[in-house]
């Protein structure tokens, strides 16, 4: 069974085995999985030189036996000419210290004992081209990153320098993934923070939201107790609700929603359909590409795009929705009592756009994510600089970056790494208040 990521492309493999026969059996037995294309050679010399040759080989299948130059010396050296090459080791089982070195110093991704078995090594290598394919999938959203950059440079000419740097902060984390998958990991969220500033920075009017409504989100699944890996596809598609607005008409976006009419009014609807379209471009994303169509759902059937109603619309969706209902809500109101009186409005709400059953899990979660200020007989407000940040201090507002940009939340603690940020951050885009913070003096 081919488990190989969805892909049209051709992805190389080289064999290097000394004895013909054991190369042409490995050819054989490759030849029937569509999309691979096999190169041979009979020595880790003349397979350096097809490595040097082919300059995208994706999987290097090596024998440890062969003279001249050991599979262990020509991994260790191919990992020098190609480390992005997923490297699999073939060895007796007398070998072990042979393949132990493998690991050390070619680091291969598997070693298998001959003889093989042939199943096990077709899923060894369709598991290393899923390897390969993943980073080069990274890459490939590093590209669309750049893209969406470029789209955005005639909206706001002041933030030109501010995004150049981001992107370069991905190509730099894409360079970096090949090693590991955990790498790989880090550098899909930093991708996704940055596709979540180019939102905030499409609507100027809701600095923070789609990062206050991913937290708010977030935390109501976890006292719901539903699963980490759900936990974070609710946060991400928090992050990422709004991210069709991108490719909205200006009109539109500074459009009240209550004012759009006939065309306007489809457009916006459609950039639920388009977000999707857009985080579905990640292949591990469909879920929460769902989320991102359906979070302007109604409970009673009435929302879009697809008029699901009650319990068919995804329970992510259902906690989006109202998180992304309650902070609109509250960003219209006072600081002071903003929190209960933001329940409070919503309470005419609930069975008609909102889930009735989240009522309790919303005021739980809101309650922890906006009240976060430990305000006391000895904490005191003061005015700094940047340059008189340091740590303990926490923040008593959230803090936007000259253009608007969200840096840090209210509540937040400034530590080593965010007073860096922020006086980094000031350099570029300064902001012309002072940041009011919190002192203990206890």
């Amino acid at each position: 069974m081919d488990d190989r990521l969805n892909t049209d492309r051709t992805v190389k493999i080289l064999l290097v085995d000394d004895e013909i026969n054991i190369t042409k059996a490995l050819r054989r037995l490759l030849m029937h999985v569509d999309g691979y294309d096999i190169y041979t050679a009979d020595s880790g010399m003349r397979g350096l030189e097809l490595l040097a040759e082919e300059t995208d080989i994706a999987v290097i299948v090596s024998d440890q036996r062969m003279p001249e130059m050991t599979g262990v010396e020509f991994l260790h050296k191919a990992r020098q000419v190609a480390p992005d090459a997923v490297r699999i080791l073939l060895t007796g089982y007398a070998d072990i210290e042979a393949s132990i070195a493998a690991i050390n110093r070619g680091a291969i991704f598997r070693y298998l004992t001959k003889p093989w078995d042939d199943d096990d090594l077709l899923q060894s290598i369709g598991d290393a081209v899923n390897n390969y394919l993943l980073v080069s999938e990274n890459r490939r959203l590093n590209a669309l990153v750049l893209k969406q950059k470029n789209e955005l440079h005639d909206w706001n000419q002041r933030l030109k320098q501010r995004v150049l740097d981001q992107t370069s902060q991905i190509r730099a984390k894409g360079d970096e993934i090949a090693e590991s998958h955990h790498q790989l990991q880090q550098s899909f969220n930093s991708t996704i923070e940055i596709l979540t500033g180019l939102i905030e920075m499409r609507d100027t009017r809701a600095p923070g939201h789609s990062r206050n409504v991913a937290e708010l989100a977030a935390v109501m699944a976890k006292k719901l107790n539903l699963s980490e890996d759900n936990q974070r596809k609710i946060h991400i598609a928090g992050l990422l609700h709004d991210i069709g607005k991108i490719g909205m008409s200006d009109r539109v976006v500074l459009t009240r929603i209550a004012d759009l009419r006939g065309e306007d009014l489809l457009e916006y609807h459609a950039h639920v359909v388009r977000g999707q379209a857009v985080v579905e471009m990640i292949p591990a994303f469909s879920k929460v590409g769902e989320l991102v169509r359906h979070h302007h759902e109604r409970f009673d059937g009435a929302g879009f795009p697809d008029g699901l109603k009650g319990d068919a619309i995804p329970l992510g969706a259902r906690l989006i929705c109202a998180a992304d209902l309650f902070e609109h809500m509250l960003s219209k109101l006072p600081e002071e009592d903003a929190l209960t009186e933001a329940l409070a409005a919503l309470d005419s709400e609930w069975g008609i756009i909102l889930d009735p059953s989240l009522k309790d899990v919303l005021a739980e979660g809101a309650n922890e994510v906006y009240t976060k200020l430990d305000i006391s007989s000895d904490i005191v407000e003061k005015k700094v600089s940047p340059n008189e940040l340091e740590e303990g201090m926490q923040l008593r507002h959230d803090l936007y970056s000259g253009t608007g940009v969200l840096l840090l939340k209210k509540g937040t603690f400034f530590n080593e790494a965010s007073i860096k940020a922020v006086k980094r951050c000031y350099m570029v885009d300064p902001f012309e208040r002072e940041i009011l913070v919190l002192l203990n003096y206890r």
